[in-house]
């Protein structure tokens, strides 16, 4: 059955020769379409594309798979309609080395190609995350240790101005955070060269020109036509009949005050508005007609209105121009020195990388880049080797295209035909969905090839650069994106995100569901004595923790009622089912602070529920403990690390044993303290503590030299024991599995150009340092019917039918707009004025506008986040939240709120959380809003839990009063005495092996002979360690004497190499042993341990004689492996099980005569008499008889062993 294509999704597929933007909503199916439009390209009748002249950019490895196994499939599916057609056979080899990549993947390739061009060692590697962490450290410390010797007054200002504290920290996360923005351009230099000039300003009419007083113009626009909404919305109430009339005129002279900054132009303009700004007082109200609602409504407004226009314009131009002026002169020179020492940086951690042949991820953008682009005047334009991508692709296809930076977009548009005139690229995307922003993404790339490129309507609107909206949604409920598009219309506007959330933007049904009440999404408001946002601020307390916990029992309440009333559809067969815990997830802004508790509070609740991992590795007993112990390994005069091992289990010490050893030394340092009590201490048992402790820790020391980090890791666990106490301990399975990701861990420093314990301490503290946490090791199973915890970002891509979108509270993170150096992508870098002659310090214009635009993207960024959270949604939306008085606000809100299609400027840009959102735009909505509102008061959670513990009370005491005596159930009785009155009709073959070797039967027999029946038992001990053989440096094995199995092996070996069809002497077996040591076929000592005189002697014997005619005629077989089928009770008389039980083993040699065989055993055995051999053994070559002649089909004529101690053949 074909698919059945939009008309929209159709112009995607079908057009060609142009740019393309298309602009895909949530569950539109780009992928589908996209795949289709590539599959087109492969089987049209003119001029069919091969797949490796498609460029195909994803955003994530896994992406770039499924797309390349979804062409295959689609390619396997059109061969099977066409098997004749040789094009697609051909399509469906080359799947496999088509450019389907991410963009770091395409430049590695670029650079693996061109290396020579740039001068790079072709066999570089990418560098590991902590190596890199360590190495720019280095490089960092290296650097200012440098400038401070230099002793350059700038550079020490600078030092002084912004980088004070105990040490270079903030100078060295600055010059970091430079570094990496710097990165993301095409030029690094000449970014760094713009933000530099920005601060190069003597006049107004420069300050004009920059783009900070162009930002801060713009955005002062939007305030100022926020507030002149606001009081035309006043103005309109005090008009009505029963409106506050008394108040028009002061909101008459409101007016003034924003004419004047709308009629502003100039810097000085704008500061002489705000200078002018005052207000009147409201008239008095005394005419009872007028509606007291009315009169409040309009006074709201006018608050707003104030507000927005005063802390605006003060944020903004509060300084004169001179002092602006002033700031920049003060700005320039710090500025300089802080671009200076970026590059510097940026040049001295290259050469390191390159001294260990090493590349990052953001050196394959930037060599990538090098090689396919060279200086052209001002500009760039594509090198030779990019004319030779651009003649090998003959698309250029970007999935995710919202999520590109300036470097991958110059990188791409190298490889396209745009320099020849050829507009052959394809980018596919959602910039409602550009939720990178943190990764240094740039929407407004999008954004401008919106708004430029031609609609494609039908024809006669053909263009070079051509955009297709993809608006309906296959994926949702009609319910579901009706409740997602209200809130939008609202909430996502052009002046804030520069998105207009229209009807092209807005979600239009695509998908048919079967008609199922109570599939309205909801908004779960619950109260808390705290706003969650005021709890973020106070940091991770115990409130934080109670209102947390509260919105996790909300959400178990909601998954009880939706798993016992709810139905969703069947993804495979269509039809209704009832709502499974797998169908349900509960999204999150971030898993940090939320996971855990939500975890806790479902288990609590009896629902099953699985994050993925689980925060805090670093800070888990088991691992915090083991890295102490390897920080004091390290160096053993660090105090507090030493008092955290001696207290824990290594240590087995106290609190008062610790404090009894400081205070015997109150005047020394903790570790002198202890090394004096060691020796010296009156407690006994204290000393021989710490002897214990510090004397294996002096044990372990000592093979840090020569032992890899993650061997003494395991030789630590083992010989203290603490892996076994670990995983003794509660979740013991959870922390075994945290102790091998640490050795895991440990294993990939060992790959890395460090090397060492103390290295590896400073690489783990600069993962710790940096944030880089694991997670906890995780056991679940994300496959199995449990609640699914995950972050809005892991989420992206994928869907499910119950969404819960919890948090909704939380306090956006605005901490980048508060750092003491704001760097911004587009503006530049913000500093404060620092003058040190005067001792002032203030912020400067350019910061305060990077400031405010750094806390307005973060909030564009925030709705598009809360966005693609509600679009992941199938049949149900649920959205939580913790406020304080949420019915009180609501009820407040209404009674200002007016039926505008959206949110105002100042609302929008004020917001401090996703409810400072959400309840201004459910705040108008009547009964026709598609959304229900549910308020859940503290008073409902006592109830439920008073319900609960009556519940358990009355339950107990029903219990206790059970009369035990009497059947209630009959038929269940009946079968559970059946169940547990169940015995096993054969126990005595509880224990009985079903494998044996030959050799475990031999020593079964040999017992059995000596013991009798008892020695059967003997013979079956449960297996045995083998002993462990320590690993000996090839200079020593020479001094080691092989002896007993070890000649045994020595002597089987040479004997399976050696050739029987040859005639030898005593100097020619010496030479064949000789030969076989020089060739690596046996080790030097198995070649000293063999006497060339025994194994002569065997092969010039009689049976020697006949193994060599054996040879001649291809008839001798050597070490021949076997598996038997034994019947069971041959080895367990009396069973009468019928059972086949395997025998496995070696021979180690047999023959053919005259039609029937010989098997023959060497031995090494010391011994004295060849009965002692025929007793031990004469079991195990009956097996191997046993065995050839089932495989064989031939009769065994003889067995013999022949002992190599005797010289002598044993026939058996």
């Amino acid at each position: 059955m074909s698919v059945k294509w939009t008309k929209e999704q159709q112009n995607v597929i079908d057009l060609q020769d142009r740019n393309i933007l298309v602009s895909a909503a949530a569950g539109s199916g780009k992928t589908a379409v996209l795949v289709e439009r590539i599959i087109t390209m492969l089987t049209r009748e003119e001029d069919p594309v091969d797949v490796d002249q498609l460029l195909i950019v994803t955003f994530t490895e896994a992406a770039a798979a499924e797309m390349k196994e979804r062409i295959r499939g689609a390619i396997e599916k059109k061969m099977e309609e066409r098997p004749d057609d040789e094009h697609l056979k051909q399509q469906a080899t080359l799947i496999h080395s088509a450019r389907i990549t991410t963009i770091h993947s395409f430049c590695l390739s670029v650079i693996r190609e061109h290396f020579h061009s740039i001068d790079l060692d072709p066999s570089f590697r990418i560098g590991e995350e902590g190596e890199l962490r360590l190495m720019r450290q280095d490089v960092l410390e290296e650097l200012l240790e440098k400038k401070y010797q230099e002793g350059n007054a700038q550079f020490l200002e600078f030092a002084e101005s912004y980088a004070r504290g105990r040490d270079d920290r903030k100078m060295e996360e600055l010059i970091l955070k430079l570094y990496e923005f710097s990165r993301s351009y095409p030029a690094p230099e000449e970014w760094l060269g713009s933000c530099v000039r920005l601060y190069q300003v003597t006049s107004e009419e420069e300050l004009l020109k920059t783009s900070a007083f162009q930002a801060a113009k713009q955005r002062m626009d939007c305030y100022v036509q926020s507030a002149a909404k606001l009081q035309r919305q006043a103005e309109k109430l005090c008009l009505e009949p029963d409106g506050p009339y008394m108040y028009g005129e002061t909101l008459e002279s409101d007016l003034e005050n924003i004419e004047r900054f709308e009629k502003a132009v100039t810097y000085s303009d704008y500061y002489e508005a705000f200078q002018k700004i005052s207000w009147k007082k409201l008239a008095a109200n005394r005419d009872k007609t007028v509606s007291k609602e009315k009169a409040e409504q309009v006074k709201a407004l006018r608050e707003e209105m104030k507000g927005i226009l005063k802390n605006s314009a003060g944020h903004y131009f509060k300084d004169n121009i001179e002092e602006v002026l002033r700031q920049a002169a003060l700005c320039f020179p710090m500025m300089k020195v802080l671009a200076g020492l970026t590059e510097d940086f940026a040049k001295a951690f290259e050469e390191r990388k390159r001294s260990r042949n090493m590349i990052d991820f953001s050196d394959m953008e930037q060599y990538a880049l090098r090689i396919l682009t060279e200086k052209d005047g001002d500009g760039w334009k594509p090198s030779a080797a990019a004319r030779e991508y651009q003649e090998m692709f003959r698309e250029v296809m970007i999935d995710e295209y919202q999520d590109s930076n300036l470097i991958q977009e110059a990188i791409l548009t190298s490889v396209s035909g745009i320099s020849q005139g050829r507009y052959n690229v394809f980018m596919v995307g959602d910039v409602k969905q550009s939720i990178y922003r943190f990764r240094l993404s740039r929407p407004e790339l999008f954004m401008e090839k919106f708004n430029t490129y031609r609609l494609y309507e039908g024809e006669g609107t053909d263009s070079e650069k051509q955009r297709i909206d993809l608006y309906r949604n296959f994926r949702s409920r009609k319910e579901v994106l009706e409740g997602v598009n209200y809130l939008f219309r609202q909430i996502m506007t052009e002046p804030l995100g520069g998105i207009v959330y229209d009807d092209r933007a807005a979600l239009h049904p695509g998908a048919s569901f079967e008609g199922q009440p109570g599939n309205q999404p909801e908004i779960l408001l619950i109260e808390s004595q705290i706003e969650e946002e005021i709890l973020d601020m106070a940091g991770e307390g115990e409130n934080t923790l109670n209102a947390r916990r509260l919105e996790a029992k909300a959400v178990a309440g909601r998954i009880r009622e939706l798993m016992s009333q709810a139905v969703v559809t069947d993804k495979k067969d269509g039809t209704l089912r009832p709502v499974r815990y797998s169908d349900i997830v509960i999204l999150t802004r971030s898993i940090k602070g939320w996971s855990d508790v939500f975890l806790e509070v479902l288990s609590e609740e009896g629902i099953p529920a699985y994050a993925g991992t689980k925060e805090g590795y670093f800070e888990t007993r088991e691992i915090g403990t083991l890295l102490d112990y390897f920080r004091v390994l390290n160096n053993r005069k660090q105090d507090i690390p030493l008092a955290a091992v001696l207290s824990s289990y290594f240590g087995k010490m106290n609190d008062e044993e610790l404090a009894r050893i400081k205070a015997a030394y109150p005047k020394e340092r903790f570790y002198d303290a202890v090394e004096h009590y060691r020796t010296e201490g009156e407690d006994e048992k204290i000393r021989g503590k710490l002897e214990s402790c510090l004397g294996q820790m002096e044990h372990f020391r000592r093979r840090v030299p020569y032992t890899a980090i993650h061997e003494l890791l395991w030789q630590i666990l083992d010989e203290t024991g603490y892996g076994d106490y670990t995983a003794a301990l509660p979740a013991g399975e959870q922390r075994k599995a945290n102790l091998d990701m640490l050795a895991e861990k440990a294993m990939t420093f060992e790959s890395t150009s460090y090397k060492g314990l103390f290295n590896f301490v400073r690489y783990i503290e600069q993962l710790r340092k940096y944030d880089v946490d694991y997670g906890e090791a995780s056991l679940s199973d994300e496959q199995s019917d449990t609640v699914r915890i995950m972050s809005i970002h892991k989420s992206k891509g994928l869907e499910f039918p119950v969404v819960i979108a919890a948090g909704m509270g939380k306090r956006f993170n605005q901490q980048d707009a508060r750092s003491s150096v704001i760097v911004h992508a587009s503006l530049g870098v913000g500093l404060d004025a620092v003058d040190l002659d005067e001792g002032t310090k203030s912020v400067s214009f350019f910061k305060r506008v990077m400031q405010r635009e750094e806390i307005l993207e973060n909030l564009a960024e925030e709705f598009r986040v809360l966005y693609v959270a509600l679009t992941r949604a199938k049949e149900k939306l649920i959205l939580t939240g913790t406020m304080k008085n949420p019915g009180e606000k609501l009820e407040s809100l209404r009674a200002v709120k007016g039926r505008e299609e959206e949110l105002s400027f100042g609302v929008l840009s004020s917001a401090s959380s996703c409810l400072s959102w959400i309840l201004p735009a459910i705040a108008g909505g009547g009964k026709e809003m598609p959304l229900q509102v549910w308020i859940k008061r503290l008073e409902d959670f006592v109830r439920a839990e008073e319900e609960e513990k009556t519940e358990k009370i009355f339950t107990k005491q029903a219990l206790k009063d059970w009369n035990t005596q009497e059947t209630y159930d009959k038929e269940m009785k009946d079968r559970l005495k059946e169940q547990f009155g169940y015995s096993y009709p054969w126990p005595d073959t509880f224990g009985r092996k079903l494998k044996f070797t030959v050799s475990e039967l031999k020593k079964r027999e040999y017992m059995k002979e000596v013991y009798g029946e008892e020695g059967t038992e003997l013979g079956e001990m449960a297996y045995e360690e083998p002993e462990v053989i320590p690993l000996i440096p090839r200079f020593r094995m020479e001094e080691e004497e092989l002896t007993g199995a070890s000649r045994g092996s020595a002597y089987h070996r040479v004997l399976e190499l050696l050739d029987f069809k040859e005639d030898y002497s005593l100097e020619s077996m010496a030479m064949a042993v000789e030969e076989m040591k020089n060739s690596g076929k046996i080790r030097k000592d198995m070649a000293q341990s063999v006497r060339p005189k025994e194994i002569l002697a065997f092969v010039s014997g009689a049976d020697g004689g006949r193994m060599k005619e054996a040879a001649e005629k291809g008839k001798l077989w050597k070490e021949q492996p076997f598996v038997l089928g034994v019947d069971a009770e041959e080895i367990y008389p009396g069973s009468g099980e019928g059972e086949t039980i395997l025998v496995q083993g070696i021979i180690d040699v047999f023959f053919e005569e005259d039609g029937e065989l010989v098997v023959l055993d060497y031995k090494t055995d010391k011994v004295r008499k060849p009965e002692e051999l025929a007793e031990k053994y004469h079991a195990q070559l009956a097996y191997y008889a046993k065995a050839l002649e089932q495989l064989t089909g031939k009769r065994v004529k003889e067995k013999i062993i022949y002992s190599f101690t005797l010289q002598e053949r044993i026939l058996l």
